[in-house]
């Protein structure tokens, strides 16, 4: 029986048309990736040398189209791009590109529910600008709750020095209470969903991290879909929460961010490449503990056993005991423990150790990220936590970092702080607590900006 009698021969001229127009669209994506990437004057390897998330067989697989690129590199790339040219045009065409971008993921079979390679870069772009759009959200609340403080406060004085104020001025410190309530449990319920949303992400990174080591092509069909044979794996539910339609630039004094962006019609997106294009024209166009513990180290002096002298008649031999050594009361979080959760440095979410300035002053010892996580166990051994917060000075205006530190399952404090503020100081007890988390979060996402934990520290 032929393949035209069973039926499936008429099919594969079909499937080799779709798979070849698919490849085409990657290949000219890839060029575009190419032309700004000759823009920055750097080969793949020195690429990759400067970003240390990506390796140098990855960026020439982007640049020749074999596989779509995360998001992330397009940014990585563009601020490269940034940094060598001056183009005033150059947050149009970021939003051209980004638009592009996406378009090209459709059109090659993304959806956001797929599973596939393309399909969880897809994921990822949506699941970014709904982070974003938390994290706005995020920053109106805490403007908002920060007024009524200030509101709080004037009408508890006032009720205070004027006690004529009677039933009115009772109901009114009663609504700006409540108001103040709501606000907390809104905020409480945003920070919750960024937690399970950045969760969310950080899966879709490892499961692409996982693909591209493998070599997957990027447009494997999921198993299971009944258009034939691709990665074998349950697909996930979209990322809260819900794919968005665009992408929203916040206004900056620098004229361009690193994470927002705004997402434009497709139609604008396009820069044909026709002729080899003309590059000016569209550059932008186109951590683990093995035992569970983090024990300190403990500084112990080593015996030893002094030499005897000689007896003399005058004076007897004696040995003296060695002086004992001053027990340690405190330990450094970045020195002395181990994180149970470690991410390589030049990746998503990790914390770089090290100096930093902070409000005109150099700080030596310091964690700091534009987004970042790192938790250690203490075994309920320490009393109390010390460190202090603050914004690095390259930070760009207008920018604001949220500081986090979680106790167990619970959030003892939380706040946010803009270049240029005084560092901030945090005391907390933590007898009785099992472990520690510290978190920054830059609210407008432009990875520009720092927060940074200061000398954090435990003590028994």
């Amino acid at each position: 029986m032929s393949q035209h009698e069973n039926g499936r021969g008429e099919d594969l001229p079909a499937r080799r048309q779709a798979r070849e127009e698919r490849d085409r669209i990657k290949a000219a994506f890839g060029a575009r990736l190419r032309v700004l990437l000759d823009l920055t004057g750097l080969s793949s390897r020195e690429f990759a040398a400067r970003f240390p998330a990506y390796k140098d067989s990855t960026v020439r697989k982007y640049t020749l189209g074999t596989n779509l690129p995360p998001w992330d590199f397009l940014n990585d790339l563009l601020t490269e791009v940034a940094r060598r040219t001056d183009d005033p045009a150059a947050p149009q065409r970021r939003t051209e590109l980004f638009s592009a971008y996406r378009t090209v993921l459709i059109d090659t079979g993304a959806t956001t529910r797929g599973s596939d390679q393309n399909s969880l870069l897809l994921r990822l772009l949506d699941g970014e600008e709904a982070l974003h759009r938390l994290a706005a959200e995020l920053a109106e609340v805490r403007g908002r709750e920060n007024r009524l403080r200030l509101d709080l406060e004037e009408e508890t004085r006032r009720a205070q020095t004027l006690p004529g104020t009677g039933i009115g001025g009772r109901e009114r410190l009663g609504r700006l209470q409540e108001e103040a309530r709501v606000l907390a449990e809104h905020r409480g319920e945003l920070v919750h969903r960024r937690g399970v949303l950045v969760t969310e992400l950080d899966d879709c990174r490892g499961r692409l991290a996982v693909m591209e080591a493998a070599g997957s092509p990027g447009d494997l069909v999921p198993a299971g879909t009944g258009t034939g044979a691709g990665m074998h794996q349950t697909p996930s539910p979209p990322l809260p929460p819900g794919p968005p339609t665009s992408f929203t630039e916040p206004s900056s004094p620098s004229g361009r961010r690193r994470r927002p962006l705004v997402l434009i019609a497709a139609a604008a997106a396009v820069v044909c490449l026709a002729g080899g294009g003309v590059a000016v024209g569209i550059w932008a166009a186109g951590n683990g503990d093995t035992d569970n513990r983090a024990t300190p180290p403990m500084s112990a002096t080593p015996r030893t056993t002094p030499t005897p002298s000689p007896a003399t008649p005058s004076a007897p031999a004696t040995s003296a005991a060695p002086a004992p050594a001053p027990e340690r009361s405190s330990w450094s979080l970045i020195e002395d423990l181990v994180p149970m959760d470690v991410y390589p440095e030049g990746t998503k979410r990790s914390f770089t150790a090290g100096a930093l300035t902070v409000n005109n002053r150099a700080y030596p010892a310091t964690l700091y990220a534009f987004e970042a996580e790192r938790t250690w166990q203490l075994g309920r051994e320490y009393k109390t936590f010390t460190a202090s917060a603050g914004v690095s000075d390259a930070t760009p205006s207008g920018d604001v970092i949220t500081f986090t530190v979680q106790l167990d399952d619970g959030v003892a404090k939380e706040f946010t702080m803009a270049p240029g503020d005084t560092v901030k100081k945090v005391s907390l007890n933590i007898s009785g607590v099992f472990r520690i988390k510290l978190t920054v979060q830059e609210s407008f996402s432009t990875q520009e900006g720092y927060g940074a934990w200061i000398d954090p520290t435990i003590t028994k």
